[in-house]
Parts: structure tokens; C-alpha cells; sequence
């Protein structure tokens, strides 16, 4: 699987194993530039694609991925829950969370993982003083919100889940209970908890976007917006690189951070699954940034 660190002009050949990022769509991820700069920097023969897959024809391309030799793949909307069922085995991590994220042809079979809550883990601990222990709003009841409560809960951070049906906030807290959160409460939008979520983002350490609203300049519910001087506004979006709930919180005083870190957190965990390696956190990291400078 090796290949000189600096590259060759023949790079890639006909040895050279892939990696696939499978969505739809695909093309605007900006996986392939952290995972082709990580695979260079170790000297590694491997090539990440990135392959937009209809939700209809998942099944049959997670099934080819070891007939054709690929090593694994990385797996996004829509596709994290659908790809369940192709796995021969799925870690405790996938099963917690309900969804993959990165498949590993192996030995033994596909092995499907999920690396988001702990990607988001550790972005959170890099990004935040005295992370652990804090009281936490989350928005969002979708797979990235689950992802979130997971990480919240290994925080053992109390958690507000705010989101539009009460059932399904429920299950994200009752999701951030299991993974160790000691406090979960639910915070219903539309239904005269306006107030209630006033007081808990008035209060958070912590306030965490884990819907896609601000991808494309959306604001958030109100009281989002009104985040002061030792807050953290922490936005699971990392295109645009500030959201207008980003925008809000640095207008007012409070830390804001974008969802960059996380996107490379989770990114050097699937990296560290496929190859065994530690992965080159200060390589990818510049490879990325330099790719979003040129957007």
C-alpha cells in the first residue's frame, strides 16, 4: 500500500487502491482534498474519489466496494442509515448512533463505523476550555444531531435538544442519556416553549447548530442569536465559514466556531481506521484551508 511520500508523476496507477465518499450529491465535499493530502504526506497508494450515488443504487455500490479492491469509504447524506443493512458487522459506535459513516473492507467482511461523535469530540475539547460538564443547547434532531448528543453525552454535558417534534427531540436526549449526559431536557419550536428556550440559551456554555439552516444565509430561531460574552456558538456548518448564527454570537461577544474541526476530527478517525496510522493532523488541516481559500 505504499508509495513514495513526495508523489510520482505516474501516481495513481493501476495498484492503487480507493476510497470513496458516497452521497448524493458528493461533488461539493471536501473530503477527497483532506484524505488525498493525508494518504501523500504517509506515502500511501491510496485515492479518494468522491462518488455521487442515487439512494436508490447505494446497496448495490456498498456491495462491490471489496470486488473491486477499494479499502473502504466514507458514507453521507442520505446514506448514513441506509448502508445498515450491507454490513457484515457494525462497531458499538455505529449501533449507538444508529447510522455509518465509514465502511472497512476487511478479512472478515464490510465493517461499518461511525467516527462524528467522536470527531466532534475531539474539536470540541481543542476548541473549548472546560468543555466537560457543561450545560449544552442542541438544535437539531437529524443525523448529525445524533452524532452531537452522542459527543455531548461522553462530555457529560447537560443537554437542552431543541427541535420541532417532540418525539423526535426526545430520542436525541434520551440518545445523549445513554452515551452519559447526567440532565437531558426537550425543547419543542412552535409550540410556547419560546420562553423556555430563551432561558436555556441564556444560560448554555455551550449552543451547537445541527441542522444544515445557515448553508445558505437562514438564521436560526431567535433566541439562538442573542448569545453573549462567555458563551460558545458552535455550528456543525463549516461552508459558509460563518453563518449568520456565527455572525450574531462574535457581534455580541461570544466565542463562535464553524464545523471545520469536526470535519477533520472525524475525518482523522475514519483515516486512522483504514490505514492503522496516526493521521497527519497538520497536513490535512492545511491542505483544507488552503482549498477553501481558493473557493
Amino acid at each position: 500500500m505504499s508509495a513514495p511520500a513526495g508523489g510520482s508523476a505516474t501516481w495513481p496507477t493501476a495498484a492503487t487502491r480507493p476510497v470513496f465518499l458516497l452521497g448524493w450529491p458528493a461533488r461539493h465535499s471536501l473530503s477527497p482534498v483532506i484524505h488525498n493530502a493525508a494518504f501523500r504526506a504517509d506515502g500511501l497508494d491510496l485515492v479518494y474519489l468522491a462518488a455521487p450515488v442515487p439512494p436508490d443504487r447505494v446497496l448495490e455500490v456498498v456491495g462491490a466496494l471489496g470486488a473491486i479492491g477499494a479499502v473502504g469509504a466514507n458514507v453521507t447524506v442520505p446514506h448514513k442509515r441506509a448502508v445498515l443493512p450491507a454490513c457484515d458487522q457494525l462497531t458499538e459506535e455505529a449501533q449507538l448512533i444508529g447510522a455509518v459513516n465509514t465502511l472497512h473492507v476487511t478479512a472478515d467482511g464490510l465493517v461499518g463505523d461511525n467516527s462524528d461523535a467522536r470527531g466532534l469530540v475531539r474539536a470540541l475539547e481543542d476548541d473549548i476550555d472546560e468543555v466537560a460538564g457543561a450545560h449544552a443547547v442542541l438544535l437539531g434532531t437529524g443525523g448529525a444531531a445524533r452524532a452531537a448528543a452522542v459527543a455531548l453525552g461522553r462530555l457529560q454535558a447537560r443537554v437542552h435538544v431543541v427541535g420541532r417534534r417532540h418525539d423526535a427531540a426526545r430520542d436525541i436526549a434520551d440518545l445523549a442519556g445513554r452515551a452519559g449526559s447526567p440532565h437531558t431536557e426537550v425543547v419543542v419550536l412552535g409550540t410556547g416553549d419560546e420562553a423556555t428556550l430563551a432561558t436555556a440559551t441564556a444560560t448554555a456554555r455551550l449552543v451547537i447548530n445541527a441542522t444544515p439552516l445557515g448553508m445558505a444565509g437562514e438564521e436560526l430561531p431567535a433566541a439562538f442569536h442573542h448569545l453573549d460574552v462567555g458563551q460558545v456558538a458552535y455550528d456543525l456548518v463549516y461552508e459558509p465559514a460563518e453563518t449568520p448564527f456565527l455572525a450574531a454570537a462574535r457581534r455580541r461577544g461570544a466565542a463562535a466556531h464553524n464545523g471545520l474541526a469536526m470535519l477533520l476530527g472525524q475525518a482523522a478517525v475514519s483515516y486512522e481506521r483504514w490505514t492503522g496510522r496516526p493521521a497527519p493532523h497538520a497536513r490535512m488541516r492545511a491542505a483544507v484551508e488552503a482549498a477553501l481559500a481558493q473557493r
